[in-house]
Formats: structure tokens, sequence, C-alpha cells
């Protein structure tokens, strides 16, 4: 059975957010349609990802367990909220389910606009720049000043190196621009590289061998808390690696006003 012809997915943009409306049935041959959506428009990084359940039947309550297998996968690298907006007849199924501790649930898509900033802060910044290896020299000012200005000196180091090979990598197979993403959240830092290529990058384990152990892509995933490569509805991909402050370093103060402008992935230990 063509999971497709069950279920249909409409996103339209609004205020900076993705509003996702699946129509038809979700059930068993359907979930992984809608749960690829959902993981696509996350990786383009809204303000945050709205799922109107209106035209959607739920066959078994079982299935909305799809909205915990996106926001688990998300929240590994991103802080983009996922949020739901129910139709009436939904609301006992979600009402004792276990999908309230990771999503939240709203009346209305405006509800949740209204409320997609009220999750701890994040701060973020991105960097855009031309398909050539001498961005690596921007990118590495960049984060090295970034770092200092969120107050997060001890990750400099390894951010500047993970940004290094994340963008020297988009530079030597692909003839997009790039954009480079900084994002603070709860301690991690994620370093992410965007561009308009679709073909994949596949990540090294920490533990591979390799006849260069000190260059390359294997950096970053030794580095890393986690890494990995998630593929963007708009166009392309985006490649990521979260990297974590030690607890003794991590910031007291809030960063400087005004300064600095299931996807595949490979895990070093599990985030808290």
């Amino acid at each position: 059975m063509d999971s497709h012809s069950l279920l249909d997915c409409d996103v339209s943009g609004l205020q900076g957010a993705m509003v996702v409306c699946p129509t038809g049935v979700l059930n068993i041959h359907s979930y992984p349609v809608l749960r690829d959506c959902l993981l696509k428009c996350a990786a383009d990084q809204p303000r945050a990802v709205i799922v109107d359940l209106e035209r959607l039947e739920i066959s078994h309550d079982f299935l909305i367990s799809v909205f915990v297998s996106v926001w688990m996968q998300v929240s590994r690298w991103s802080t983009v909220p996922l949020m739901l907006v129910p139709a009436p007849a939904q609301a006992a199924m979600f009402q004792h389910s276990p999908t309230r501790r990771f999503v939240t649930l709203h009346a209305s898509v405006g509800t949740a606009l209204e409320l997609a900033d009220e999750p701890p802060p994040r701060h973020r910044t991105e960097l855009w720049l031309p398909p050539s290896e001498r961005s690596v020299l921007a990118s590495a000012r960049f984060v090295a000043d970034t770092c200092h200005n969120w107050g997060i000196e001890a990750l400099t180091a390894d951010a500047v190196v993970v940004a290094n090979e994340l963008v020297a990598n988009a530079a030597r197979h692909t003839t997009s621009p790039a954009t480079l993403r900084l994002e603070l959240w709860r301690g991690r830092l994620t370093v992410a590289v965007a561009d308009d290529d679709p073909r994949p990058v596949l990540l090294p384990r920490p533990d591979s061998t390799s006849a260069e152990p000190r260059g390359g892509l294997l950096r970053v995933t030794r580095l890393a808390r986690a890494a990995g490569c998630s593929r963007r509805r708009s166009s392309g991909k985006v490649v990521w690696a979260v990297l974590r402050m030690p607890e003794a370093s991590r910031p007291g103060r809030q960063p400087r006003e005004g300064l600095g402008p299931r996807p595949d992935a490979v895990d070093r230990e599990p985030d808290a």
C-alpha cells in the first residue's frame, strides 16, 4: 500500500514558523511520511514547527508516538519547538499520553505562535559563507568572537575546529553557498553548516581508524557529543555537531547584547 496515498502534508510559513497540516489517515503505513516531513521541517530551523491536526484521522492511539520520535531526534542537536494543535475529538487521546512530556499542546495555531518563544531562551547566530575554502578563515574568526561574546571560551578551541572542518567539507564538495549556524542552549553548543547540495555527508564513528586520524570529519565526531547530517525540506542538507560545556565551565553571565551577528547521527554519549 502506498503510504503517500493515505496522508498528505501541507506546509506553509507563518511568522517565522512552519505550520504543517497533515490530511488523511495516520496509520502504521503512513507513519514514516509524517515523521520524515516533520524532521525535514525542523532541519530548516524555523522559529517553531506547529502541527495542525484538524484534518488528520489517527487510526490508533499509540501512533501519536510519532511526535515523540521526532522530538527526540531533533532535540539532540536543535531547540526548534514542536507544537501540536489537536482537533477537539483528539483531546482525550493526548490528555493521557506521555507525548505531553515532550511536545506542547495548543488550542489554535495562533495560540501556538504567541507561545513559540516561551521555552528557555536560546542564543543563536548565523554567518553566510561563499563556496570557497577561504571561508574557513572567516568561520574561525566568527566562532571565536561568538564564543567570547557568549562567555563560553572553554569551548572556543573545539568549536573552531568543528566549524572549520564542516565549512571546508562544504566548500570542497559543493558549489553552493553555506550558512554556518551557532546555537547555545542549556550548556550545549550546536555548530551546523547548511548548504543546497542534497548529497548526504557520512560521518565516521569516533572509534574508526583512518590514515589521517587527526584530520577531516573524524575530528568532528571525536570532539562532539553527537553529530549527524539531516535533510532539509527547503533544499539540501545540514551537517551538525553538538559540543557540551564542562559543568565547571558553564557560563554564569548573559551574552553581551548586540555582539555577533531520524537523521543518521554519531553519538559519543547520550545527552542529559
